[in-house]
C-alpha cells in the first residue's frame, strides 16, 4: 500500500508504472531544439532521461557536455559520470585519502565500488575490497585490490577485516551499513574517515528488524570523522571541475 512506501529511491515498493519507459542518468545528442541554450549537435546529459531512441526534455534538465569527439559519449555516464565522480568525492574530496594509507570499500564490484578501488590504487593506497561471491571478489582482485573479503563466507566480520588489513583502516567507503559497518568501526585507525555512500542492508527494509550500529563510541578517542555522501549537491562545484 502507499503507506508502506518510504521516500528513499531504493524502496522496492516504489514500482515503475507498466508501459512507461525506464529512465536514469543518460546522455544523448540534440537532433532538434527550440532552446537558446542548446543547438543541434550538442552532446548533453540528464539525470532523468528515458531509455528510448528519442526523447523530448526541457532544457533546464539538460547539462551540455564538452564537444570533444575523442571522448565517447557513453563515458559521461561511466568513467566521467556519476559512478566515477561519486568515487572521486569519497576518496579524494571527502575521504582525503593519502598515499600509503589503507582504504576499505564495500560493494567493491559495483559501479561505484570498482571505481573506488582503481582510484585509490592509482593514488598509492593499499585497498581492501568487499563483495559477496567468489566471482565478484576475483574481479575486485583483477582490477587491483590488494586483499578481498567475501562477506558471505568470511565468518566474523571484525576478524576478517583485521586479517585483511592488520595495519588498520584509514578510509572506509561504505555502501552497506549494518553489521559490516559496525565491525569496521573496530578496525579504524586514529583520525580515520568513514564515507557513507549507501546502506544496502536498510534500503527498503523493515526498520524493526534492522541490526543497528553499536560501536560508535570507538570513534570518540580516535577522532574518527563520519559523513554522508550524495553526489548531486557537488555537481557544478570545484570538486567536479577537479575531477574532470
Amino acid at each position: 500500500s502507499d503507506s508502506d512506501k518510504s521516500t528513499d529511491s531504493y524502496n522496492p515498493h516504489d514500482l515503475h508504472p507498466l508501459g512507461e519507459a525506464m529512465s536514469s542518468i543518460g546522455v544523448g545528442t540534440v537532433v532538434a531544439s527550440n532552446s537558446k541554450r542548446f543547438s543541434v549537435g550538442d552532446r548533453v546529459r540528464a539525470t532523468d532521461m528515458p531509455w528510448q531512441e528519442f526523447a523530448v526534455l526541457p532544457d533546464h534538465l539538460l547539462e551540455k557536455l564538452p564537444g570533444d569527439d575523442s571522448i565517447a559519449l557513453e563515458d559521461y555516464i561511466g568513467v566521467l559520470g556519476m559512478p566515477a565522480f561519486t568515487a572521486y568525492l569519497g576518496v579524494v574530496t571527502l575521504g582525503q585519502a593519502k598515499t600509503g594509507e589503507t582504504l576499505l570499500v564495500s560493494a567493491a564490484s559495483g559501479a561505484v565500488g570498482q571505481m573506488v578501488v582503481q582510484l585509490a590504487k592509482a593514488r598509492g593506497l593499499t585497498v581492501v575490497g568487499v563483495a559477496g561471491s567468489d566471482q565478484k571478489t576475483a574481479y575486485v582482485s583483477k582490477i587491483g585490490a590488494d586483499a578481498v573479503i567475501n562477506y558471505k563466507t568470511c565468518g566474523d566480520f571484525e576478524q576478517a577485516i583485521k586479517a585483511a588489513a592488520p595495519q588498520g583502516i584509514d578510509v572506509y567507503f561504505d555502501s552497506v551499513g549494518g553489521e559490516f559497518l559496525d565491525a569496521t568501526l573496530l578496525n579504524l585507525n586514529s583520525r580515520a574517515r568513514v564515507i557513507l555512500c549507501g546502506s544496502m542492508t536498510t534500503f527498503g527494509a523493515d526498520r524493526s528488524t534492522v541490526k543497528g550500529v553499536k560501536n560508535l563510541d570507538t570513534m570518540i578517542v580516535k577522532e574518527v570523522v563520519m559523513r554522508g555522501l550524495f553526489y548531486q549537491p557537488h555537481v557544478g562545484t570545484q570538486a567536479e571541475a577537479d575531477f574532470v
